[in-house]
């Protein structure tokens, strides 16, 4: 899973097995092995590349489909409008679902 991920990730990002090899200080045999699942890349690397890519290990690790990091990021791009009129969408959600209940 971690190699699908990275591969997944770098590509997202733009970069390619050698330029992500370079910026570990690792090789592209290295890269290409952790890509491949046949090696997966030691926890310092984990770390450097969570950081990197500003993702979560959970995500990058398989143990989360979801990943908060680009979540965040998501939500940072929401003007005080936009998160204004979700406050509101919510409360109605909410507002219909007891409604449903009482009936």
């Amino acid at each position: 899973m971690i190699g699908e991920r990275l591969a997944e990730i770098r590509k997202n990002q733009g970069d390619t097995q050698a330029a992500l090899a370079q910026r570990l200080q690792v090789s592209l045999a290295a890269v290409r092995s952790w890509e491949q699942e046949k090696s997966a890349p030691p926890h310092e690397m984990l770390v450097r590349i969570c950081r990197m890519y500003h993702v979560s290990a959970d995500y990058l690790l398989g143990l989360s489909n979801i990943d908060p990091c680009d979540h965040k990021s998501r939500r940072d791009r929401l003007t005080p409008e936009d998160l204004q009129e979700l406050k509101k969408y919510k409360e109605y959600l909410v507002w219909k679902k007891q409604k449903g209940d009482g009936e």
